[in-house]
């Protein structure tokens, strides 16, 4: 395999395994009182500060032109209802059941790129999405067998997340922003995106303070692991091995949620729960050792 590649596949792993991280961090504010709006703008204004240290750091500079910066507004303004869309989405139903409805992307990029890009979709491929979305079923605990107190606007909510996720995923790419720093264009994503959730929050309910030590905390690292980190080794993986490896990769994100909820929290280890790692290791494998 090229060193390129391994390069994408590493950083696209690491992107959804950080990514997995979201819920970890956001819930407990949510359940302190925190709302979305005011969630979403700590997120990003704390991952805007981590890039830009790590820009002053490796005295990388954030100037941009005029065409890439309105092309990066409209990747940020796809970034942030993706965001919104997911965290909100969380006030209707389980994060679990949340996740695996969001996880769609991979099948919206696929039909977005087939369309629209005329990608074939290989055998391979479709395995294995198949496979990722059996393991995501399997790890959020969705019972298809009962529907009762089951929130369809909660369901539709998360569908515009996965299809704004799926769109972002292959606009990057596409709008050839290649010559930007990876970390220069973070930067500016996340820039633009902590102005988008700021004009929402000042025309709805406002900014919140941050109350307690915990709450803090909890925001500063949502700001770090699953919003900096993920972010930028996103756009990394993107550059490397594109949209539709990148999106399916995804899948180790409820992988992650799983584990620290086994190792920290100390949930029950299940047959199902077993399978649907399985599921996702293989459809993993699938795509990494495609020649």
């Amino acid at each position: 395999m090229q060193p390129s590649r391994v390069k994408g596949f590493f950083y696209a792993m690491v992107s959804s395994c950080t990514f997995g991280m979201i819920p970890l961090f956001s819930l407990p504010a949510m359940k302190a009182g925190m709302l979305t709006q005011s969630v979403l703008i700590y997120r990003f204004g704390f991952g805007t500060l981590f890039i830009l240290l790590g820009m002053l750091l490796m005295k990388i500079s954030p100037k941009i032109t005029w065409s890439q910066f309105w092309r990066i507004a409209i990747l940020a303004f796809f970034s942030t209802a993706g965001a919104v869309t997911l965290i909100y989405g969380y006030n209707f139903m389980p994060s679990g059941p949340a996740t695996t409805i969001q996880f769609s992307y991979p099948v919206f990029t696929c039909l977005i790129m087939m369309i629209f890009f005329h990608e074939r979709l290989t055998l391979r491929v479709a395995i294995a999405i198949i496979l990722a979305i059996l393991g995501v079923m399997g790890l959020s605990g969705m019972n298809l067998s009962d529907f009762r107190g089951f929130s369809f606007l909660g369901l539709g909510i998360e569908l515009l997340a996965g299809l704004t996720y799926a769109i972002y995923l292959v606009l990057v790419p596409i709008f050839k922003v290649d010559k930007v720093d990876s970390l220069s264009l973070t930067f500016w994503v996340f820039a633009i995106s902590v102005g988008y959730l700021v004009l929402w929050a000042l025309l709805t309910t406002g900014i919140q303070p941050i109350t307690t030590a915990e709450v803090g905390i909890n925001l500063f690292l949502l700001g770090f692991a699953p919003t900096a980190i993920s972010n930028l080794t996103l756009i990394i993986g993107l550059r490397h091995i594109g949209s539709t490896m990148t999106s399916i990769l995804g899948a180790m994100e409820p992988l992650t949620a799983m584990v620290i909820g086994i190792l920290v929290f100390n949930e029950p280890l299940t047959t199902t729960i077993a399978l649907s790692f399985l599921c996702i290791i293989i459809s993993v494998t699938i795509l990494i050792l495609k020649k």
